[in-house]
């Protein structure tokens, strides 16, 4: 038992560490999962998207594609498909291997710094990059329920959301304490 406690945070800088560690450890787990399959990740994301009719009608506002501007790279170019109707069979998947593999790649660096700032509480920059984490955590998920509609409020979701705004909540209340 000795030889698992020396490598946990000391006790006396108090339990955020352990928390930290925990969400560390949990992100990490997330983005190996992240990396090896896209089945959870599907159950998260609303997969299916077709391109926005508002943008393919007479009339719309879509620019035409120059040296500087592609209607390809618009960020509204897809919407979430309809459960039924025509457009089932145009839908395109949006959680692809590399999609996938970016937010996994980005939960690892997410972890690390928790990981980090476990070990070094005191530290502003960790403390602050940690805090960081979380707060784009939720802003992303968030964003993705409310804005892009690639989410919806779901089960699945629960698990991350709360991860991020716990931490951003705990962290918040312990910023005096560990920051002074």
């Amino acid at each position: 038992m000795n030889n698992l406690r020396s490598f946990l945070p000391s006790v006396e800088k108090g339990y955020l560490p352990y928390y930290l560690m925990v969400v560390a450890t949990a992100a990490i787990g997330n983005a190996v999962q992240n990396l090896v399959t896209l089945h959870y990740t599907r159950r998260i994301y609303n997969g299916t998207f077709v391109p926005n009719p508002a943008l393919s009608r007479p009339g719309a506002s879509a620019p035409a594609a120059s040296k500087h501007s592609n209607p390809e790279d618009r960020v509204d170019k897809l919407v979430p498909a309809s459960a039924t109707g025509k457009d089932v069979e145009k839908a395109r998947d949006q959680v692809t291997p590399l999609a996938a593999r970016i937010f996994g790649v980005w939960t690892i660096m997410a972890g690390v710094i928790r990981l980090y700032a476990a070990y070094d509480i005191t530290n502003p920059a960790l403390f602050q990059l940690a805090f960081f984490t979380h707060a784009i955590a939720v802003v992303h998920f968030t964003s993705e329920v409310l804005v892009f509609k690639t989410m919806r409020p779901s089960r699945e979701l629960l698990a991350p959301m709360a991860g991020g705004l716990s931490g951003l909540i705990y962290m918040s209340l312990q910023w005096k304490h560990y920051m002074g």
